[in-house]
């Protein structure tokens, strides 16, 4: 719908003329009757205004972006609608944009380029405590407007922002390629970080007459934003100081931790590196030649227009390069035109070809949760995503609504991949029982019967309550719930001195062992070893020995069989015998007198030795608490008969000691505790 000239909207806005097209409204000049001023006055697209969830967004971001009130932001006047003509009545302004005098004028003095920067991030540091972030910073989306003998930067176009607080999916909206930020090429969320690196590109723009990263593909541009560095801009301009580099590039570093946390922070080392400084409007409006925006509500640049000699002989700027480098911008702000408005109904092209490619097929997961069933499947539908409903009860949820999702917002999943919708159906059915006093065994048993389970976040809390046994539970006993419904408990550890034997977890499996412990209420680390006599998955040694009072909460170590180490038994069965040579002993030759006074010696009867029985012993490793740290490396070792083994080694935390270790021998062996490499306990068995 094209409103013509002279028409009254509401009885107040009367259009002047059209001065162009966004990639959402089209933007005319009007004048306001009520405060006879001219205003910009953008209508949505008719192709947009049957889509209520497009609208509800139109009206939002307008609403967001009146909110701001700053002198280097263009103002927000009103939001409405007249019938099927809705609207924002933003502030006019006679000037034109950054884009147009860098094309003109550049490359700027880092004073000239400083400044302007400088009031571009006053303009998103008001924004950003606002919880606005912008999303779309570029040079035509900057106005230089004249205030008294000076030029003054003004950001427009917080039509498209985003509040941060309104949690919006990031890949439904793409900023102009050449300027976003990594995390927009890859689809990512953002934040106001992204901001700072869009304005990082705009001032190398300004510095240098030129764009950090070209190419003819947006897929190529993309790429070159997630991984290439920023050029130096004293490669195209020698006369860039070196505090405007290290800005630039601080602004446009990869990843947001390693940029300006802040546009405050940019402004105040751009002031830093200049000083204070203004814009000269004779110097600036010298040779400008402004033209009709399309994006902005004012005037803009037309590079078509422009005169051969517009950019200095000194940079290499010849005829054909000057009309390929037209060329390709033309195509940038055609670009600009088609993608830089908030893209509802679908992607842009440019971010499903770069989505396709870094992600593959994949699909990133929205927010379901607190829509309709029938709402949820109309957006799933229009993002290509099959759906499963699953009913549950929910008591805070209203009935019909989604009160949670699988997977998650945000996550990736393959085309084809179901995401499952539970839609709340009211209040539960199943009441809970109660489960105070009852070990947590128990708690499961009757849950079970019930039809429900027990949540695997059990907490141990000290209590003067019995040790093992429940103290509380959520939901709590009475609430009605539904079926699949996972029930918390937290279990008595008994009082902070209180002392219990420790149980006997010899033998058991694993799972047993667990239980007992926590029956008890000990923690318990396990970790795994060979044993030729345990069988695998059976509890070889624990740390403490049973019976042994210990303190509630105690952390102790069991030891899980591996089973046989057959690695170890095949390099016995192979290993070849050792023969071991007697000695070579020198006879000296004997006279006959000698032979016949030699006694024949008896004979040799060997007796049988007596195998001494194997015998199991426990080795006690029990440090003082001052001597270790975080991490603790551990050695045990054992010598028999001159030959050394080491039994246990490891790194363990502070909280894993004491414990014992347990070792079987059949001779006098010595044993050696050594912790963090001092010896700490030997003895001999």
């Amino acid at each position: 719908m094209i409103l013509e000239k002279n028409r009254i909207i509401n009885d107040r806005y009367k259009i002047i003329e059209k001065i162009g097209v966004g990639g959402m409204a089209i933007v005319y000049k009007a004048n306001d009757l009520k405060l006879d001023r001219d205003i910009t006055f953008k209508v949505l697209k008719q192709e947009f205004i049957e889509d209520e969830e497009f609208i509800n967004r139109f009206s939002t971001e307008a609403i967001a972006a009146a909110q701001l009130s700053d002198a280097n932001i263009v103002s927000v006047y009103d939001v409405g609608n007249d019938g099927d003509i809705y609207y924002i009545v933003m502030e006019y302004i006679d000037g034109f944009t950054l884009k147009e005098l860098i094309y003109n004028k550049a490359p700027f003095s880092d004073e000239d380029a400083a400044e302007i920067a400088i009031q571009i991030a006053s303009a998103l540091d008001h924004a950003h405590l606002n919880g606005i972030v912008h999303r779309d910073i570029k040079p035509e989306n900057v106005l230089i407007a004249k205030v008294g003998d000076e030029g003054k930067a003004m950001v427009t176009d917080f039509g498209i922002a985003k509040a941060a607080k309104l949690d919006s999916a990031a890949d439904e909206y793409m900023g102009s390629i050449h300027y976003f930020s990594p995390e927009q090429a890859k689809g990512d969320d953002v934040d106001n970080r992204s901001d700072i690196y869009s304005l990082g590109i705009v001032l190398y723009e300004m510095v240098t007459g030129r764009l950090p990263f070209d190419g003819d593909e947006p897929l190529d541009l993309a790429m070159q934003h997630i991984k290439n560095p920023i050029p130096d801009p004293r490669d195209i301009n020698p006369d860039v100081s070196e505090e405007i580099v290290d800005i630039i590039k601080k602004a446009c570093s990869k990843e947001p931790r390693n940029r300006y946390q802040s546009a405050r922070e940019m402004m105040n080392d751009l002031k830093q590196a200049i000083g204070v400084s203004k814009l000269s409007w004779e110097e600036i409006e010298d040779d400008i030649e402004p033209v009709s925006s399309e994006t902005s509500g004012t005037r803009k640049f037309d590079p078509g227009e422009l005169e051969e000699d517009s950019y200095d002989d000194d940079y290499d700027y010849d005829e054909e390069e000057d009309r390929e480098y037209r060329s390709k911008e033309i195509k940038v702000i055609i670009a600009a035109i088609l993608t830089g408005a908030l893209l509802i109904f679908a992607l842009t092209f440019g971010t499903k070809y770069i989505n396709k490619t870094l992600y593959g097929d994949t699909i990133k997961v929205p927010d379901f949760v607190g829509m309709s069933y029938d709402k949820a499947c109309i957006k799933a539908e229009r993002k290509g995503i099959t759906i499963e409903r699953k009913e549950i009860y929910e008591e805070a949820v209203d009935s019909g609504d989604v009160a949670r999702q699988s997977p998650e917002k945000g996550e990736r999943i393959n085309a084809g991949d179901v995401v499952i919708l539970y839609v709340s159906q009211g209040a539960g059915d199943i009441q809970v029982p109660s489960l105070e006093n009852l070990s947590k065994s128990k708690a499961e048993e009757v849950l079970e019967k019930q039809g429900l389970k027990l949540s695997d976040n059990v907490e141990y809390v000290h209590s003067d309550k019995p040790v093992g046994t429940v103290i509380s539970q959520s939901p709590d006993a009475g609430s009605m719930v539904s079926a699949d419904t996972e029930i918390s408990i937290k279990i008595s550890q008994g009082s902070i001195d209180e002392e219990i034997p420790m149980p006997d977890c010899r033998s058991k499996t694993k799972e047993e062992a667990q239980k007992l412990l926590d029956e008890a209420g000990i923690s318990g680390r396990f970790i795994e070893g060979y044993s030729d006599t345990v069988p695998q998955g059976s509890i070889i040694d624990q740390g403490i020995d049973p019976g042994t009072m210990i303190s509630i909460g105690s952390n102790v170590i069991l030891t899980v069989s591996k089973g046989v180490n057959q690695e170890a038994n095949t390099v016995e069965e192979t290993a070849p015998a050792q023969v071991v040579m007697p000695p070579v002993v020198e006879v000296q030759p004997q006279s006959e007198s000698e032979q016949s006074q030699q006694e024949e010696p008896d004979a040799i009867v060997e007796e049988p030795v007596e195998q001494a029985e194997p015998k199991r012993v426990s080795i006690p490793v029990n440090p003082s608490q001052d001597s270790l740290t975080d991490s603790n490396s551990l050695k045990i070792t054992a010598t028999t008969d001159g030959v050394e083994r080491v039994i246990k080694e490891g790194n363990f935390s502070k909280e894993d000691f004491p414990f014992t270790v347990s070792d079987s021998t059949s001779g006098t062996t010595e044993y050696k505790v050594y912790v963090n490499g001092e010896v700490i306990h030997s003895e001999t068995r």
